[in-house]
């Protein structure tokens, strides 16, 4: 019979790593080849234990045989041997009395050993004996050594230890409350007992060792000092490389804190004792003749660095004497005792000490009319003015902050006239700011382009007297409408009230540019209106050298047929006749792509399947290689182990399982359910004709991340490679979208030829055409730019997320924002607070909800001045 090969296995006396034939014997049996170490690839996902099936190996079968006999740390080996696994008991106010031993069936005993081992965390193993289970903690490294030790009796005793020490009464009630009394493992409460464990396991794992006093010039006095020892770290924490700890010392403490309380007071005692023997080795009124040369060349460094202090704290004196001399301030005196005790304990940052010298500054002035705002000031107070006006009322009229008055406000937010229709002013501030980039490709921006409903309201300008409201119309379209009414031999009507807003915003490919630059008030949406908008933005762009590669849209029927209006540039492989791009008529060497917004997209998916299935709400039943993919399996796989708390789709939850009309509108609930994770906890379920489901939400999940990479190191961070920028157009993300489309297109020739399916049901038995059309749009228009950039233009990385809309559904969150409790603006407002929001662009505080990511941008101080209204003489 031939030799088993070799195995490795961490010794568990010594916790290092050997090697071994392996073979029949007990000690290979029931030794560790099975567990895992630092170096293993053992996923630290929380497995469904509900459906666990046994596919053990012969090793572990072997184990299940030995363990009724032979025990590999028995009691006495864990008190004499050198393992650091050696537990306490808990005594008796934190646990029940040990109950008596129980025989545990060996199916459940191996049911409940893999279960621990798949839902332990990364750096813990699982050691098995006759009466119960040791969960280790591992250190990291080749060699390596049991820091924690959490062991659980098949009779429910529970005991925990860290570096072979007891922890304190207290701290052990603290980890093990969750512990209920006179649990024991039978195979009725196998899974509460594994749950249980992982609980405590858990609670171990959210602490941190002491640290103790690790202050190294603190060293010297270790020794000397008696209510401790010193640490050199033989379990290789990563917290410290050799410490003081004291003999009291509580060994674990929460993860935000350094050391215990008993450790900090042995720090403590370690600085006094310090400072007491340098007083008496150097001291400055010692004669230099009773020194050794040591001591006089530790005074001479001494002496030396605080002249070196006192020449730095002259200096700086000087500087602030001459500065109060030039611009100081007076005020009160409790007032300047209260700021300078603000300033010696705080450190202020920029944002701050700019504020509190701005506050100075207008506390010191007789009358408001003489204060000169900075322009950061400025751009505040106009954010918190658009988020909330009563909020600025009642701030300024406490007195408690001095804050700009409605009046300069009003002067700033007014400066440049706003009309409907392209936004020249703001056009050309953008150009101008785009012709100083040095690079080509920061010069390639993408049109951003969404309609919001608005209030149909007329508005009195008093500026010009104009009634704001009605829907924009350009000469053309004026002068059809009055043909139109002379042919009819009718009046004239008066102008359609507008309806909804329709919004340009131009974002950079490479640049931090998001401007709105053009607003159309309209009613009905129609094809015609849109592509005389859209072509009458691009070449006002073109024009200044904002050069546009791609138009972002939702997948609305209208912005299909505007589409569909173009001649196409390019012919997809897959799909001809695909209008995806089109020649740009102000640069006939490049082309403009339309690119379906990625996030409603995967709403659309979403929803599509979420009305899949046989109910009376249903209106679709997909369809896919004789397999049903309908929402009642999202709901059974929610359902299944909604009680538990270990659960492998953890994702999942009520909100975007039963969806209503708030939650079928946000992105991150179809992300939740389109995503790997329950792809995979569906898939290893091995329910009957499921099959087809699990690869509809893996394509759809990989397709959402190819087209979402957000920043430069996300797919680093999140350890997904597919959110990496693109860098090359070779990459094979490309294939995998193609893909993705050949997928659907596969799909449908599928259902035209399925004659199980009749001919009324076989648009139901597939995704919506207009989804379909969406993503074929998407995947095409998508790949042909991101390979344009990196090809042609020679950008470096390309990040997908530049291909969305979110800045623009931000933008009309700000504008819904600054109308109070009316949610729609009307055209006047809209226009009003457009400039608000140009003004004080990014200061804005984070979300902690919405459909979009949060922008987490803090306010940036800038000197550039704000364009004011002038002021008419009298």
């Amino acid at each position: 019979m031939p030799m088993k090969a070799k195995k490795k296995f961490t010794h568990v006396k010594t916790g290092k790593y050997h090697k071994s034939r392996g073979g029949s014997g007990a000690s290979h049996a029931y030794g560790r080849p099975r567990s895992a170490s630092p170096n293993s690839n053992q996923s630290s996902d929380f497995s469904d234990y509900g459906d666990c099936e046994s596919d053990s190996s012969n090793a572990t079968a072997e184990f299940i045989a030995a363990v009724s006999d032979i025990s590999i740390i028995s009691d006495d080996a864990a008190s004499d041997g050198n393992v650091s696994e050696c537990s306490v008991s808990l005594d008796k106010s934190t646990c029940v009395d040990k109950p008596e031993d129980t025989v545990v069936p060996q199916d459940v005993l191996l049911s409940t050993i893999q279960l621990l081992k798949s839902v332990l965390p990364p750096n813990w193993i699982l050691v098995a004996d006759r009466d119960g289970f040791n969960c280790l903690k591992l250190s990291l490294g080749d060699d390596p050594s049991v820091q924690r030790n959490v062991r659980v009796t098949h009779s429910g005793v529970l005991r925990i230890t860290v570096h072979r020490k007891e922890l304190p009464p207290d701290l052990l009630k603290t980890l093990t409350r969750s512990w209920p009394s006179g649990l024991r493992l039978t195979s009725q409460s196998s899974k509460l007992f594994v749950d249980q464990v992982l609980r405590v396991v858990l609670a171990v794992r959210a602490y941190e060792v002491c640290a103790g006093a690790d202050l190294q010039k603190y060293e010297e006095m270790w020794p000397s000092e008696t209510s401790g020892q010193i640490d050199n770290n033989p379990y290789d924490e990563g917290r410290y490389v050799r410490t003081f700890r004291s003999s009291q010392c509580s060994m674990l403490l929460p993860v935000e804190k350094w050391s215990c309380a008993h450790s900090q007071q042995a720090c403590e005692r370690l600085r006094k004792k310090r400072k007491h023997f340098l007083e008496e080795v150097a001291n400055s009124s010692t004669r230099n003749d009773n020194l050794t040369e040591a001591q006089k060349k530790q005074k001479l460094c001494q002496q030396q660095e605080a002249l070196k202090n006192l020449k730095k704290q002259l200096h700086y004196y000087k500087s602030v004497n001459l500065e109060l001399q030039s611009s100081g301030v007076n005020i009160d005196e409790k007032l300047g005792e209260y700021f300078a005790e603000l300033v010696r304990q705080e450190r202020l940052s920029p944002v701050m000490h700019l504020f509190l010298q701005q506050q100075l500054k207008s506390a010191s002035k007789k009358s408001s009319k003489g204060m000169r705002w900075h322009p950061a000031m400025i751009r505040f107070a106009l954010l918190i003015k658009s988020t909330s006006s009563a909020a600025y009322d009642a701030m300024r009229q406490t007195g408690m902050i001095h804050l700009p008055g409605e009046r300069t406000l009003f002067d700033y937010s007014h400066a440049v006239p706003r009309e409907e229709g392209l936004f020249t002013s703001k056009l050309n501030i953008v150009a101008g700011k785009v012709s100083e980039f040095p690079e080509k490709h920061q010069r390639f921006h993408n049109l951003l382009m969404d309609e919001i409903h608005i209030c149909q309201k007329l508005v009195y300008r008093k500026s010009d007297g104009r009634l704001i409201g009605y829907v924009k119309l350009n000469e053309v379209e004026e002068e059809l409408k009055q043909l139109e009414a002379a042919v009819q031999s009718s009046t004239l009507s008066d102008p359609d009230v507008a309806t909804c807003i329709l919004a340009f915003m131009l974002k950079g490919v490479s640049n931090n540019v998001k401007e709105v630059i053009a607003a159309y008030p309209s009613a009905a949406m129609k094809k015609e209106f849109l592509y005389d908008r859209v072509w009458e933005v691009i070449p006002a762009c073109e024009r200044r050298g904002i050069y546009i590669l791609a138009l972002v849209s939702d997948g609305c029927s209208v912005n299909r047929s505007f589409i569909s209006m173009h001649t196409p540039a390019t012919q997809s492989e897959l799909h001809p006749g695909l209008v995806f791009d089109t020649k740009n008529p102000c640069s006939p060497d490049r082309n403009l792509y339309f690119i379906a917004d990625p996030p409603h997209l995967l709403k659309t998916i979403r929803n599509n399947f979420a009305k899949s299935g046989t109910g009376k709400k249903c209106t679709r039943l997909l369809t896919k290689n004789g397999e049903f993919i309908v929402w009642k399996t999202i709901e059974k796989l929610y359902l299944g182990d909604a009680d538990m708390s270990l659960r492998r789709c953890c994702k999942l939850n009520y909100q975007n399982v039963y969806l209503n009309g708030y939650s079928c509108m946000k992105v991150s609930y179809a992300a939740q359910v389109l995503s790997n994770s329950v792809a995979q906890d569906l898939k290893s379920r091995k329910i009957p004709g499921t099959s087809e489901t699990v690869t509809f939400i893996k394509k759809a999940n990989d397709f959402f991340d190819n087209v979402n990479g957000a920043w430069s190191l996300q797919g680093k961070k999140t350890a997904n490679s597919r959110l990496d920028p693109y860098t090359s157009v070779d990459d094979p993300r490309f294939a995998e979208l193609l893909e993705f489309e050949k997928y659907f297109l596969d799909w449908e020739d599928e259902v035209k030829v399925n004659a199980k399916i009749p001919q009324g049901s076989k648009g139901k038995a597939i995704l919506s055409h207009q989804t379909l059309q969406g993503i074929y749009i998407t995947v095409n228009a998508f790949i042909g730019a991101v390979k344009y950039l990196l090809n042609d233009v020679g950008i470096k990385f390309v990040n997908a997320r530049v291909f969305c809309q979110d800045p623009l559904e931000q933008y009309f969150g700000k504008q819904r924002a600054a109308g109070g409790g009316g949610q729609n603006p009307t055209v006047d407002a809209f226009m009003n607070t457009d400039m608000k929001i140009t003004i004080h662009r990014d200061l804005n505080t984070r979300k902690r909800s919405g459909n979009t990511q949060a922008s987490t941008s803090h306010i940036d101080i800038s000197d550039e001045k704000l364009a004011k209204l002038p002021r008419k003489k009298m």
